[in-house]
């Protein structure tokens, strides 16, 4: 449901997400930004019961801001697994599939291709696809550029922003440690009255309640976790009901002002033309490793 809380992304979250170069010129103009970021780490609030939820949001808020702003993700390349089970009413493994992910910049976006499925790297028909699905990933990049839009490949990731913010009631609601960093804890809740409902993923975001971690040193999302409360119906090419989603989404500090998915968990419940086909399945992933771009010189 979430990329990736875009975890945007992509998620993929964020992730279906010519190649970009790395010269020392195109580092150096990012450096006011990447200077921005760390500058945000040097004011902490202090961590009491006095401390306002929406003052912390909003520190967070900026620091995502500059980090998108300053394009650091896209100076490393990931290798990421992900696991796919199907459920059965009583939450049975009924089928289980795999994907190993490298997830490098292209065209100004962090792209995930897929290079392994099922411990197998892609061959045949698999491989053919994959590159099929690549080229039409250019195309609709090139193509929204030449009308100066930006494309968004992934209409169900989401981004910790304000948009996504904005639709919410936020508190305090203690604070926590979490693989070493000191967090404050923030609940959240949808607002009353109209909320955004421009995007499927909206329907899901707009009946969700949950937890956001965030760290008290620099204001990085640490973790996020998040519970659908109500259905919802949509209709397009088939008729289906979400009927329930939970999923935990947790970060890292890679680098200095860098925030990246470590590992999500994702279970929902779908019901398919008018109830008559269910599908409950769970979904996992997991960022294995990082290293600077073009340190190695094709997939792994």
């Amino acid at each position: 449901m979430m990329r990736t809380m875009r975890m945007r992304p992509g998620v993929g979250g964020a992730a279906g997400f010519g190649e970009r170069g790395y010269a020392v010129m195109g580092a150096m103009s990012r450096l006011p930004i990447v200077l921005a970021v760390l500058a945000l780490q040097t004011v902490v609030v202090a961590a009491d019961d006095g401390v306002e939820a929406t003052a912390i949001v909003e520190r967070a808020l900026e620091r995502a801001a500059a980090q998108r702003e300053s394009g650091m993700a896209l100076d490393f390349e990931y290798t990421t697994a992900g696991v796919f089970e199907s459920l059965d009413r009583d939450g049975n493994v009924t089928r289980t599939e795999t994907a190993r992910r490298f997830r490098y910049a292209l065209e100004g976006h962090l792209y995930a291709e897929v290079v392994e499925r099922d411990g197998k790297l892609l061959d045949g028909d698999d491989a053919r696809a994959e590159r099929e699905r690549k080229a039409e990933f250019l195309r609709e990049v090139r193509r929204h550029a030449a009308r100066g839009a930006r494309y968004e490949p992934e209409e169900m990731s989401v981004d910790f922003d304000r948009e996504l913010m904005a639709r919410y009631d936020v508190r305090l609601a203690g604070s926590e440690e979490v693989r070493g960093h000191a967090c404050w804890v923030i609940a959240f809740e949808p607002r009353d009255g109209r909320l955004p409902d421009r995007r499927r993923i909206d329907k899901a975001l707009n009946r969700s309640t949950g937890r956001i971690w965030i760290a008290q040193d620099d204001y990085g999302v640490v973790r996020v976790d998040f519970t659908m409360q109500r259905p919802f119906r949509w209709v397009l090419g088939l008729v289906g009901t979400l009927r329930h989603a939970t999923g935990q989404f947790d970060f890292q500090r890679l680098e200095p002002g860098l925030w990246m998915p470590v590992v999500s968990r994702i279970e929902f419940d779908v019901r398919l033309f008018f109830g008559i086909k269910s599908m409950r399945s769970r979904i996992r992933s997991e960022w294995l490793e990082h290293r600077p771009a073009g340190a190695t010189a094709g997939l792994p």
